[in-house]
């Protein structure tokens, strides 16, 4: 709703309701006896309105309280001490909801006890100003003593305030508010409680019997307050207050009773104020125990949440009474149901394994008999699937000052996973070994110190230098593997050394000797091992043999020589296309065949995109979709026939084979894209598509043609009906006959152009052969229309047709038919067609509907 609507809307509310209590306030709650009213039910009203409202609809709510009271006091009583009230009453109103916002804020998220004693400073506090207000206003005018006045407007409108108090100190949200209002059982409740509380209320004060205690009106409102939240019990408190009044003032009741009517307002009053400050305390303190529980709750679950993260579960045992208390944890750890397990040293024993249940009797005994010091102990639980799992207990006894054991309290801990981790390492490190050994194509060295001595030589190194290990371990250096032609006197180790302390690695070429003097080019790394305490203690060196890899490059580089002269003479056109996330789609290289067919020079061509240079708006999505399933690997080749543009204006067709190229590594990925002009044979295929699906002399579709769109209508119909109408000329042989082939190909031509210009654009008008034709209408609303549609046609084609030689006059018999389900096209056209010969059998001219 627009925010000046909410606004009118608000206003109207207020109005009425505010003119509603005014009048209560004037006449059924006015005490007959002392002459003003026991409470002014619109000053809560008008408070709790401000307290929830924004404070962007106070002027609203303000408006609409003046309003409503101002046309009770004009239709009541004109009175310079009501209007005076009228003006106390707002400015009362104003006050409770500053205060209110002032010292307890909306956006609290809890309430607190400190609450009531501030909302009852908040309501006093307001009621005293405003009594001022309207007591110096009033007796103003002498109708009434000034303290009179004060003494009147602060009982009956601090009572209100009263009433209504339970919504001030309790904050309900409108989430809240619309939750509990969804609350099917709470509301049944209430509906119960407010039934006790409207009996006992009417048999205490609509009745003279005094046999009950008027206390037991306080029982279903205390309950309510308990049960119900705020909102109801104030509801259930202003029911109550209401009867109590006015049975009162009828003279009804206990309270009635009382000798001076003075006396019988005060106490009226007072038991009204006591029933409210009952329920104000009661409903602060159902609050805060619902929000401990709420607290408690969540502690719990973060407490399950906590243990279940942990494979832990904790536990209480009361050796004296054999009670125990288990966490969510503990029964997640022992596979157990909370439901039908019941905690105890029984079912829990049951869980432990056989073979270790008398090692964990023995320890819990051995715990409870010494100082309560902690106990850790292993063993192994069955779980109810008959999963053995590894568990760690660790226990602790509590015991009271004269020495005596309370509880013992214990935990039990899931080490299965952290066991078999540890299991794992072990193992990975006997497999590591082993695999340093069994490679064989790469040369592991270990060296120790600075000396440069080898300690390890891995098989591989073996088979690389020619050397077994026994003949190097500890015995040469790693220099003196390196060939010394090539060193001529240097040595590479200051060189390693210097990158380890740059890098923390160091990796190279070098030329390297085997035992037999021949050499090889081999790619070294090298690591420094440190100790425990972080002192170097050796190298660890990994030597690959590259000269497959050299030999390798070299062919790469002639392949890459021949592959780059294939792609600039190739007669078709070639590009190399980006494949990475920043620029997509750039040409990242053309050949001199793709710069003829794009009509666009190299350096223009590298400056754009495909999509630039293949711009097809009616396949520009699936363009996307491929560009981007390309990228990810989803397609490896994608071929597609594309549309061109020329910057010359000519139009080219292409057809465009795109492969995906990865090199791995650092290197982006990018597309190999072949390009073949096929310009002169989509020309050729389409004017044969044409020709085959189009009368050669009228242009219109064919029947091949309406029979392949009828069944896609059919098949795709998303609103609307399907009507084929059916149409055969009459007269078209004479003309034919008499005045030659030459005229009826004329006549034919013109028949197709005027049913084309009687039909819409979305119809589809085509020649069956011969004088037939048929008109294809998809999403039609009713038969009717595709009737109108048939008629239009037929007076069209009544009308002379001017020919080039004469001029001739023929009609048409059409017939109409309208989808039904299941239809298929033959049997929806043969209706049409059936339908057609009943319009010729009724004696020509005519439009029929096929009937089905």
């Amino acid at each position: 709703m627009p925010r000046s609507g909410a606004r009118i809307l608000v206003f109207l509310i207020v109005a009425v309701v505010a003119g509603f209590l005014a009048w209560l306030g004037h006449d059924p709650l006015r005490h007959p006896g002392a002459g003003e009213p026991v409470f002014w039910p619109l000053a809560g009203f008008g408070a709790v309105a401000l307290v929830y409202l924004s404070p962007k609809l106070w002027p609203s709510v303000v408006i609409g309280l003046v309003t409503g009271t101002l046309a009770v006091v004009v239709g009541i009583a004109q009175t310079p001490v009501n209007f005076a009230g009228l003006a106390a009453g707002l400015c009362e109103s104003l006050l409770v909801a500053l205060l209110l916002r002032r010292l307890r804020p909306r956006s609290a998220l809890e309430e607190r006890l400190m609450d009531t004693p501030r909302v009852l400073a908040s309501v006093l506090a307001a009621s005293m100003l405003a009594s001022v207000v309207f007591a110096v206003a009033g007796g103003a005018f002498g109708e009434r003593a000034a303290i009179s006045l004060w003494g009147e407007f602060v009982r009956n409108h601090l009572l209100a305030l009263l009433l209504v108090s339970p919504c001030l100190v309790v904050y309900i949200s409108r989430r809240e508010l619309l939750g509990q209002l969804r609350e099917f059982r709470r509301n049944l409740e209430w509906l119960l409680q407010l039934g006790a509380t409207t009996v006992l209320s009417a048999l205490l004060f609509l009745t003279n019997d005094h046999l009950f205690p008027s206390m037991l009106l306080v029982l279903p409102l205390i309950w309510g307050a308990l049960r119900l939240g705020p909102l109801r019990s104030t509801a259930s408190l202003l029911v109550g207050a209401l009867i109590i009044t006015v049975g009162t003032n009828r003279g009804m009741g206990r309270i009635a009773a009382f000798d001076s009517s003075r006396e019988g307002l005060i106490t009226l009053q007072s038991s009204v104020a006591v029933m409210a400050l009952a329920v104000i305390f009661t409903t602060i303190s159902a609050r805060l125990r619902e929000q401990t529980v709420a607290l408690l709750a969540q502690r719990t679950a973060d407490l399950n949440e906590a243990e279940r993260l942990a494979g832990l579960g904790s536990s209480r045992w009361y050796p004296a009474t054999g009670r125990a208390t288990w966490s969510d944890g503990l029964h997640l750890v022992l596979g157990t149901d909370p439901e039908k397990d019941v905690p105890g040293t029984e079912t829990y024993m049951r869980r432990v394994h056989p073979e270790d249940r008398e090692r964990v009797a023995a320890d819990i005994a051995a715990l409870t008999q010494d100082d309560g010091r902690a106990q850790t102990t292993e063993y192994r639980i069955v779980r109810p699937d008959g999963e053995v799992r590894d568990v760690v207990l660790r226990m602790i006894a509590e015991r009271n000052r004269a020495g005596g054991l309370q509880y013992v309290f214990f935990t039990v801990q899931d080490v299965t996973e952290a066991r078999s981790a540890a299991a794992r390492v072990s193992q990975a490190h006997a497999e590591l070994t082993a695999v340093l050994n069994a490679v064989t194509g790469t040369a592991i060295l270990g060296t120790e110190g600075k000396n440069g001595k080898i300690s390890f030589f891995n098989v591989g190194a073996e088979r690389l230098f020619g050397y077994r290990a026994e003949e190097v371990i500890g015995k040469i250096t790693t220099l003196e593997l390196h060939d010394q032609k090539v060193l001529g006197g240097s040595d590479p180790r200051r060189l390693t050394a210097a990158g380890i302390e740059r890098n923390g690695t160091y990796s190279g070429q070098r030329i390297f000797a085997r035992k037999d003097g021949s050499t090889f080019p081999g790619q070294l790394t090298v690591t420094a091992q440190d100790g425990a305490d972080g002192k170097l203690i050796g190298f660890i060196g990994v030597v690959t043999d590259l000269t497959s890899v050299l030999r390798t490059q070299e062919e790469l580089a002639e392949s890459e020589k021949r592959f780059r002269l294939a792609f600039d003479t190739a007669p078709m056109g070639m590009a190399m296309v980006s494949l990475s996330s920043t620029q997509p789609g750039r040409f990242l290289r053309v050949n001199d065949a793709l710069s003829e067919f794009a009509g666009m020079g190299p350096a223009e061509l590298l400056r754009a995109t495909v999509g630039d240079l293949l711009e097809d708006p009616e396949h520009y999505e699936q363009s996307q979709d491929n560009l981007l399933r390309l990228k990810s690997g989803e397609l490896d080749t994608v071929t597609t026939v594309r549309r061109l543009n020329r910057p010359d204006g000519a139009e080219r067709w292409g057809r465009v084979s795109a492969s995906a190229v990865r090199p791995g590594g650092d290197r982006e990925p990018y597309l190999i894209l072949l390009i073949e002009d096929i310009t002169a044979r989509k020309e050729l295929t389409d004017r044969l598509q044409h020709e085959a699906a189009h009368d050669s002399l009228t242009g219109l579709p064919n029947r091949l043609h309406l029979h392949r769109q009828l069944e896609r209508e059919l098949r795709e119909r998303h609103s609307g009906q399907v009507a084929v109408l059916y149409l055969d000329l009459d007269g078209f042989k004479a003309v034919n006959d008499t005045q030659g082939h030459g005229a009826g190909d004329e006549l034919l031509v013109q028949v197709a152009d005027r049913i084309a210009a009687s039909v819409r654009a979305s119809d589809v008008v085509a020649r069956l052969g011969g004088d037939e034709f048929a008109v294809l209408c998809p999403g039609i609303p009713d038969a009717e229309t595709a009737l109108q549609t048939a008629r239009r046609v037929l007076a069209v084609l009544s009308k002379e047709f001017d020919l080039s030689e004469t001029r001739a006059r023929v009609g048409a018999s059409i017939g109409v038919a309208v989808a039904v389900d299941g239809d298929t096209g033959p049997e929806l056209l043969h209706a049409a067609d059936q339908a057609m010969y009943e319009a010729k059998r009724a004696g020509k001219g005519a439009v029929r509907l096929s009937l089905r």
